[in-house]
């Protein structure tokens, strides 16, 4: 990895990390807000034009079908999500339109999506908008542009770098953590703050009330904190008091704590900060995950 962007990064300067190519979409109409707030797990009606949010897309019984960052530039939304889901959340985007002003197009091919690192906004190109979305756990704007060129604003960020900051924010990512078995609540404090549970009915809402009102989740996703610098294999079991309680999903190392960490699920009993497991023969930690 490269410590020096990585050191860069939480400094505060501007770099910017490629995004594209990314499934992406805008919805327009006049019915979009109502109809993308019917279908998605965060509240939309709040954004205001340059604002964004993340979110999930759920079957009628609560399960994930994806996840995707929604931002607002003037009376269009624009979606992106892994591109792995372009096929299948595109359909999924579609499928309630029946009678609604609303108009779901595909922009993979005509469009490319950047993330710049930094407080302060990058210049707005031409042809295309700007909006703030820390979607890697510091502070960074989204840039569209309508092109096959993306924005470069600084110096290039390596894919090791961000997935770094991704383990350490906890950040789930579809494919990896979040698949089509996932709750949207299993997936830890990341996805809790991308479901409303005041907006209303959406697709899966009746699920994911329930289980706010009965309690918890059977199983949550945690930052586990290494006593090393090994990390432990994705895939290892996680055992408690000689039990199985878990399962590494992901890992890696934190240049900020100088230790390996890793992304699992544990039971929600066990969830705690400073609960102790075994992975294999490594001693892991729950930790609370990293701020800027």
């Amino acid at each position: 990895m490269n410590l020096d962007s990585y050191r860069r990064l939480l400094a505060g300067e501007t770099l910017t990390f490629v995004l594209s190519p990314r499934a992406l979409w805008r919805m327009t109409g006049s019915d979009r807000v109502r109809y993308l707030n019917g279908q998605v797990t965060n509240d939309i009606a709040r954004l205001a034009s340059g604002q964004a949010c993340y979110a999930a897309v759920c079957t009628a019984k609560g399960r994930m079908e994806g996840d995707l960052h929604i931002a607002v530039h003037d009376d269009a939304f624009y979606l992106d999500s892994d591109f792995s889901q372009h096929e299948s959340l595109g359909s999924r985007l579609d499928k309630y339109l029946i009678a609604d002003d609303a108009v779901v197009e595909d922009l993979g091919d005509q469009w490319s999506l950047s993330h710049v690192f930094g407080e302060i906004p990058p210049s707005v190109p031409p042809n295309g908008f700007v909006v703030a979305n820390p979607r890697f756990g510091l502070p960074g704007h989204d840039v569209w542009i309508a092109g096959a060129s993306p924005v470069l604003v600084g110096d290039p960020v390596e894919a090791d770098v961000v997935e770094t900051l991704r383990l350490e924010h906890a950040i789930p990512r579809w494919g990896v953590e979040l698949n089509a078995n996932t709750l949207p609540p299993e997936g830890g404090p990341h996805l809790l703050r991308a479901i409303s549970y005041t907006k209303g009915c959406y697709v899966g809402q009746e699920t994911i009330a329930r289980l706010k009102s009965v309690g918890h989740v059977n199983r949550i996703l945690v930052l586990l904190q290494a006593d090393g610098d090994l990390p432990p294999a994705p895939g290892t079991k996680l055992t408690k008091d000689a039990q199985e309680v878990g399962l590494v999903v992901s890992s890696g190392f934190s240049p900020r704590l100088g230790k390996a960490i890793a992304l699992g699920y544990v039971r929600y009993q066990l969830a705690g900060e400073g609960t102790p497991f075994l992975a294999g023969d490594l001693n892991l930690t729950v930790a609370a995950p990293l701020r800027k």
